[in-house]
């Protein structure tokens, strides 16, 4: 799996689950590899650095671009909302956003939202569970905290709410429009030091022995909440899945990114770095980030070191490598440059006189020469790299969207369905947990997915006596509690009461209404002819009686997790983990990013 690189730190760690038994031929074939090229303009602080990485880098790749049409050469150039306004209030001397709109407007760059360094890094809203008293108010909780991060105006070095001011995303499409990705979204959550004990760690509730400092980290494992909110700004957004760093340095972190990339790309023609989540397409920074405060200590290796990562880079399955250009450590000093918060961090440090030293920037003469070891890498990925690497080339997040069957919104044959299930119900029956997903003619069904069309099918049992010919694949959320323990294993059901209960629900998992938690979500437990159980067992349930019914169900112990959701790097509780019931891997096809 790729790792985001930067033409400053050009250390490309992979890792590869080969898929070699897959394709039965004697030399195997390199598939693709797609560079997803990326600039993060933050800082809203020292504003002319950022306007002078813009200056430099939007005819950077326009000259690619045009030089080279068939590697598809574009960037897209992640702002906050700070910076966003910071741009536009200087628009009238410089005409900066007018040139960057421009350039959007062409096609030659996208324009992203990048929340990480709002404002301040101290002060981002924090999700206070001291009186949420169920699983609904946990889900408003956050909810509100989303909204915040992603509409309210602050103070550009304090962080202090300012009333009635935009910023973050709202503010940012205000200035550049529609963002086609989002990051750094993350409200943050108070991780005690003695609750980090692994990647997949649930803050621990042990009252400390003594007074702790809060170590406050993005909240890690799920986003659903954020993305209801998101939809109502934003519907068509690709969103950064894995991030590069440990946010919460939690041990185990690089195993648990390449566990869960093998799961999501089971395929040579899915990305360890691409897949479905919450039904938005993701694509992760990084695949292991263990030598990330390496790379900062050794700095740019230059053009040949790219090439021997790309070179030696493991081709049995298609990735998705990001690279970032125009990167701000070009114009720092090398102390200052292996802090990946800097230089805003500094600024925050010191509001009364937040602007870098000029001691601690880099002359004009150096600056260039990181731009001229930039220059030549792109001009050996356009010219040599690419061109001997047939399909590989720069890829948008409007290509990637291209690239991959939607999530929703097509139809699934029943009689296929049933076929594919028959396999599953076998492989399930000796099995405590639930299978990832699962692969139905040609599409990928989600956990949630399935329980969402095996619902449809049984509802319509019920109504009609007969299954129908097709499902619709339609959105829904993954349950919003997902119970710990593995339920029953006794009691039997009718499959005529499975059915009759499908009918009851299967309106709701199609109301997409706004709410303030959304209708649309799969239940967290069943209650059926005097058995309750969890929603993984009802799953086990209907899957059942749709491959092989019988005149009585025997209602089975289930786990509600599926692997991703023990891979995931979580700092949610284990019980909120929801989300990755809506995991599946979106393959690439190459065709689709031919046609421009």
């Amino acid at each position: 799996m790729g790792k985001r690189l930067s033409f400053f730190c050009l250390s490309l760690l992979v890792t590869s689950f080969s898929a070699s038994a897959l394709r039965a031929q004697t030399t195997p074939r390199k598939e693709p590899l797609f560079v997803y090229l990326n600039a993060h303009i933050t800082d809203h602080v020292n504003i002319e650095m950022s306007e002078d990485r813009l200056r430099r880098l939007l005819p950077e790749i326009e000259k690619y671009r045009k030089a080279h049409p068939e590697a598809h050469v574009s960037a897209v150039v992640f702002f906050s909302g700070a910076s966003s306004d910071a741009l536009a209030q200087r628009n009238s001397q410089t005409h900066l956003v007018d040139m960057v709109k421009d350039y959007i407007q062409r096609g030659v760059i996208e324009a992203g939202y990048d929340g990480g360094d709002e404002p301040t890094y101290a002060t981002r809203p924090m999700l206070d569970f001291e009186n949420a008293k169920s699983v609904e108010d946990r889900w408003l909780v956050r909810r509100h905290a989303a909204e915040a991060i992603l509409t309210e105006g602050r103070d550009p070095l304090t962080g202090a709410a300012q009333p009635g001011k935009s910023g973050g995303l709202k503010r940012m499409q205000e200035v550049f429009g529609e963002a086609a990705c989002i990051m750094g979204i993350a409200p943050v959550v108070n991780l005690l030091p003695a609750a980090k004990t692994g990647a997949g760690s649930v803050p621990a509730k042990v009252p400390p022995a003594k007074p702790m400092v809060p170590t406050l980290v993005p909240e890690l494992g799920g986003d659903s909440e954020t993305v209801e909110v998101i939809r109502r700004y934003n519907s068509g957004a690709v969103m950064i899945g894995l991030p590069e760093d440990n946010p919460a340095q939690l041990p185990g972190y690089g195993g648990a990114l390449q566990g869960f990339g093998a799961i999501v790309s089971p395929i040579p023609e899915s990305a360890p770095e691409i897949y479905w989540q919450d039904n938005v397409l993701r694509t992760s920074e990084v695949s292991d980030p263990s030598e990330e405060a390496e790379e900062r200590e050794t700095g740019y290796t230059g053009l040949q070191g790219i090439k021997d990562e790309f070179n030696d880079l493991d081709r049995s399955k298609m990735h998705v490598v990001h690279v970032d250009v125009a990167d701000a450590r070009y114009y720092l000093k090398s102390d200052l440059a292996k802090d990946e918060k800097y230089p805003l961090k500094y600024a925050y440090e010191h509001p009364d006189s937040p602007k870098l030293p000029a001691e601690a920037l880099l002359s004009k003469a150096e600056v260039d020469a990181y731009y001229v070891k930039e220059d030549a890498a792109l001009d050996w990925m356009t010219k040599d790299f690419f061109p001997a690497n047939p399909g590989s080339h720069v890829v948008s997040n409007a290509e990637l969207k291209r690239m991959t069957e939607p999530s929703t919104g097509y139809s699934i044959q029943v009689e296929a369905l049933r076929a594919e299930l028959k396999g599953v119900v076998e492989k399930w029956a000796g099995n405590t947990y639930p299978p990832p997903y699962v692969h139905v003619a040609g599409h990928y069904l989600s956990l949630a997915d399935l329980f969402q069309v095996l619902t449809d099918a049984l509802a319509a049992q019920d109504r009609t006596g007969k299954l129908p010919a097709t499902v619709q694949v339609v959105p829904v959320f993954g349950p919003n509690y997902t119970i710990t323990g593995h339920g029953p294993n006794a009691g039997e059901v009718t499959p005529a009461a499975v059915a009759h209960f499908c009918a009851g629900l299967s309106e709701r998992l199609h109301d997409t209404s706004a709410t303030p938690i959304p209708e649309n979500i799969i239940p967290n437990e069943v209650s059926l002819e005097g058995n309750n159980m969890n929603s993984a067992q009802f799953l086990r349930l209907m899957a059942k009686v749709l491959a092989a019914p019988e005149n009585k169900l025997a209602v089975k112990m289930t786990y509600m997790f599926p692997e991703q959701a023990e891979f995931m790097p979580k700092t949610r509780r284990l019980n909120e983990m929801g989300a990755m019931w809506t995991v599946k891997p979106a393959p690439l096809t190459v065709v689709g990013a031919a046609t421009k």
